[in-house]
C-alpha cells in the first residue's frame, strides 16, 4: 500500500514547502515496513471522507488493522517512532541553523571587526594610506549588508522551519492523543 504523505499530513498555508517535503522524507525514509501510525492514519483519514465520524473511523480502522496485527500498544509506539524522526530533524536542522549563524554572521561580525580596527590605525597615517582606507570601508559596507541579508535569510528560514515543525508535530501528537483516548 503505497502512501502520499504529502496528502496523508494536509498543509496548512503556515507550512513552508520546502521544510515539509524534507520532514515528509525523513518520515518516509523511516517508515516501518509493518502496519503501522502512517498506514493506520491513511485507513482513517479515507474512512472519515467516507463520511464517518473520528471515533467510528478510528475504530473501524483499528479494527482492520488488528486483523493484520497492530495493537493499541504498537499504534503508540509508531507514533513514537514518528515524533522521534521529527524530532531527529529539529535537532539536525538546529545544528545546521547554527553552522549557517558561525559561517554568515559571526565570522563575518569578526571580520567586520578587525577591519575596523584597521581603520583606526591607518587613521594614524591618513596621507599615506587614504586610498587603502576607502577600499576598507566599501569591504565592511559589503561585509555588513551580506550579514544583514544572511541573517535575514537565516532567521525567515528558522521561522518557517520552526512554523512548519510546530504544525506537522501537533498534528502527530494530536493523532497519539485522539487514537490513545478512542481505542
Amino acid at each position: 500500500m503505497t502512501i502520499n504523505l504529502k496528502e496523508l499530513f494536509a498543509g496548512s498555508e503556515q507550512m513552508n514547502d520546502k521544510v515539509l517535503m524534507k520532514l515528509l522524507n525523513a518520515i518516509k525514509d523511516g517508515q516501518q515496513k509493518d502496519f503501522d501510525y502512517l498506514k493506520f492514519k491513511q485507513s482513517y483519514k479515507s474512512l472519515c471522507q467516507l463520511g464517518m465520524d473520528e471515533s467510528t473511523a478510528a475504530k473501524s480502522a483499528f479494527l482492520t488493522a488488528s486483523t493484520m496485527g497492530l495493537t493499541k500498544d504498537k499504534l503508540m509506539l509508531t507514533v513514537q517512532h514518528y515524533k522521534n524522526i521529527l524530532s531527529k530533524e529539529k535537532e539536525q536542522f538546529a545544528q545546521a541553523l547554527k553552522n549557517q549563524i558561525a559561517n554568515n554572521i559571526d565570522a563575518k561580525t569578526m571580520e567586520v571587526k578587525r577591519l575596523q580596527e584597521k581603520i583606526e590605525e591607518n587613521t594614524r597615517k591618513i596621507t599615506q594610506l587614504q586610498k587603502e582606507q576607502t577600499i576598507i570601508e566599501q569591504e565592511i559596507q559589503k561585509l555588513k549588508e551580506t550579514a544583514d541579508m544572511s541573517r535575514v535569510k537565516i532567521e525567515d528560514t528558522r521561522d518557517q522551519f520552526k512554523a512548519t515543525f510546530d504544525i506537522l508535530y501537533t498534528e502527530v501528537e494530536e493523532d497519539g492523543l485522539l487514537y490513545d483516548r478512542i481505542l
